[in-house]
């Protein structure tokens, strides 16, 4: 597949260019060097879209003091609501503040620094998982929002109440006459089109943390690969050029490691923001639930809806902390790539020249690659896990 003059297509690059046009069909920027759904008539479109989204987020504020014959669970969904959508359409805006930034890094690490060295295998499985987690981050959602909706279609069809999902201003939850059943639609419809957006931002970091993550494995591959140097040696002369060799791939090897560094540090800086509201939410909203869960209707519908969201929850503060912790974990293990990548077999000067050189290539790979929301907590396995106790903590408090 051509993609364009401008550089050389690989599998890495087709795969970014088809996200990115999803990604620009919900409503993203663009985020690459050419892009047919980034067009004049597609961003009116979506500068309306986001005109409803913010008129939807303004009316469900207006709500806390409007609506007054609200249920248990509506209330609850109603405090939910107002404070997870404005975290979770800052998610949109910062993505965009930062596009510039976020299509430079997606270049590196898609074009820049396959240049030198790309080890298709490795190259196939960071596709293989990304997918797999912008998949499982996108049926989380769908299955969330559609027990919603499911949910108030059994209380129609039960109790003949009004469709609502998403709790306005106006219309009032008792009001079931054709103008008022046709904004809840279409409030239905608009939250759909926030939450494809979220979703589109936090397949991004997905796709960009596993990049980097898979970058540093590709450089772990480099630098073992650079032993296959010196399997050839027929004789002392052959041997002398592979050194040459050797030298100049190591110090190729050494500004490739620069390179992802550099590459890490941008993408923490375009997403740190992003994972920070994702944790603010993450607790919030497994504190209301659990608050829900035990204070609302016991009912097969709303154990579900609960549930379902939940889960959703924290799958998708999952994907994005373990992701990052990914990142710290394989650069971790650069230094021993570099290590290994055959300098015992040089001689003379050339091999004092090697070990100074590698001394302070690894000296630079032992320093922790450590991902930090707020500034200050640590993204890492352990980090994700003590959040979600935290978040029961937080609820035994208020309980």
């Amino acid at each position: 597949m051509s993609t364009s003059p401008q550089y050389i297509s690989n599998k890495t690059t087709d795969f970014f260019i088809k996200a990115n046009k999803m990604w620009s069909i919900v409503g993203l920027s663009n985020l690459w060097i050419d892009n047919q759904y980034n067009q004049k008539r597609y961003r009116y479109v979506h500068n309306l879209i986001t005109l409803f989204i913010f008129i939807l987020i303004s009316s469900e504020l207006g709500a806390l003091f409007t609506q007054s014959n609200l249920t248990e669970k509506q209330s609850n969904d109603l405090i939910l609501f107002t404070i997870t959508h404005p975290i979770l359409i800052s998610y949109y805006l910062a993505l965009e503040y930062y596009n510039t930034k976020a299509k430079y890094l997606f270049i590196m690490l898609n074009v820049e620094l396959k240049k030198a060295y790309n080890d298709l295998h490795v190259e196939t499985r960071m596709i293989k998982r990304a997918t797999f987690f912008s998949f499982a981050y996108l049926l989380c959602l769908t299955i969330a929002l559609g027990t919603y909706a499911f949910d108030s279609f059994v209380q129609v069809i039960r109790s003949e109440g009004s469709f609502t999902t998403v709790i306005t201003a106006w219309p009032d939850v008792d009001n079931n006459t054709i103008l008022a059943n046709l904004v809840r639609v279409i409030n239905y419809i608009v939250w759909w089109a926030l939450m494809l957006r979220v979703t589109a931002v936090s397949t991004f970091i997905i796709i960009a943390s596993v990049s980097v993550s898979y970058q540093y494995k590709n450089l772990q591959s480099y630098f073992y690969s650079l032993n296959d140097l010196f399997q050839l040696d027929a004789n002392e002369r052959d041997h002398k050029e592979n050194e040459l060799k050797y030298v100049e791939a190591l110090k190729v090897g050494i500004r490739l490691h620069s390179d992802t560094l550099w590459c890490t540090k941008l993408c923490q800086v375009t997403c740190s923001l992003i994972v920070s509201g994702q944790i603010i939410i993450n607790i919030s909203i497994l504190c209301l639930l659990m608050l829900q869960l035990v204070a609302s209707e016991r009912t097969l519908m709303n154990a579900v809806t609960i549930v379902s969201t939940g889960i959703a929850v924290l799958t998708s503060t999952a994907l994005l902390m373990l992701n990052a912790g990914d990142i710290s974990y394989e650069a971790a293990l650069v230094p021993t790539a570099m290590y290994s990548s055959g300098w015992q077999h040089c001689r003379g000067a050339i091999s004092t020249k090697v070990r100074r050189l590698l001394v302070v290539a690894v000296m630079r790979g032992q320093e922790p690659v450590i991902f930090r929301s707020f500034g200050i907590i640590e993204i890492s396995y352990q980090s994700f896990v003590s959040i979600v106790k935290a978040s029961y903590s937080i609820f035994s408090l208020l309980y």
